[in-house]
């Protein structure tokens, strides 16, 4: 019970249920990983994927393309104050 009202909880603060936000945070990990010049499956088990078809998978998924094209990409980590 306890777990299901954090849940719950979490969802309604941060608008995302919690598997969901975690699985944007590997995605961001592996994203840095890649863009700094690891290669994928490097990437994939840095950020906690099972391997780089995992990986494939999910980012195809979530954005549409492969992972590997996060190499071409600039990405913000940080704004400024």
């Amino acid at each position: 019970m306890f777990r299901t009202r954090l849940l719950h909880l979490f969802a309604a603060e941060v608008g995302l249920p919690f598997r969901s936000y975690v699985r944007w945070l590997r995605m961001q990990r592996a994203a840095e990983l890649i863009a700094t010049g690891r290669p994928v499956t490097d990437a994939a088990h840095g950020a906690g994927f099972a391997d780089s078809s995992h990986l494939n998978r999910v980012c195809r998924r979530v954005f549409g393309c492969a992972p590997s094209e996060f190499a071409r990409l600039h990405w913000i980590t940080e704004f400024p104050a």
